[in-house]
C-alpha cells in the first residue's frame, strides 16, 4: 500500500483542485504537476506510483499540445485519484478532498474531450 502523508497535502490539494479548473493545456500546467508529483510516494505498488507515471505522460503531452492525450490521461488520473483515496491512510478531510480532485479530474477530461 502507498503511502501519502505530506505535511503539506491539506493546502497543496486544495490548490491542486484549483488548477483543475483552470487551462490544463497551458505550459504552466506542466509546472503545477511538479508541485503535485512531490507529494506522491512513487515506491509504492499501489495508485500512487501509476499517478506519477501517469503524471509524467501528461506533462509530455501538455508540452506537445496533444488535447486527446491530455484529455485521456486527466481521465486516468481522475480513476487513479479516486483509487488513492480509498487505498491511502489518511485522515477523512485529505480523502474527501482526494475524492473532490479526482471527480475535477474527470470533469475536466470531459470537457477538453468534448
Amino acid at each position: 500500500m502507498s503511502r501519502f502523508n505530506p505535511a503539506s497535502s491539506g493546502p497543496a490539494l486544495d490548490a491542486a483542485i484549483q488548477a483543475v479548473k483552470g487551462d490544463l493545456t497551458a505550459p504552466l500546467a506542466a509546472s503545477e504537476l511538479d508541485s503535485w508529483m512531490r507529494l506522491l510516494d512513487g515506491t509504492g505498488s499501489g495508485a500512487q506510483g501509476a499517478m506519477l507515471v501517469e503524471m509524467t505522460n501528461l506533462k509530455a503531452y501538455i508540452r506537445h499540445g496533444d488535447v486527446a492525450n491530455i484529455s485521456h490521461s486527466l481521465h486516468t488520473l481522475g480513476h487513479l485519484t479516486t483509487k488513492a483515496a480509498d487505498d491511502t491512510n489518511v485522515d477523512e478531510e485529505t480523502r474527501s478532498k482526494l475524492h473532490r480532485l479526482g471527480e475535477a479530474l474527470l470533469a475536466a477530461s470531459t470537457t477538453l474531450a468534448g
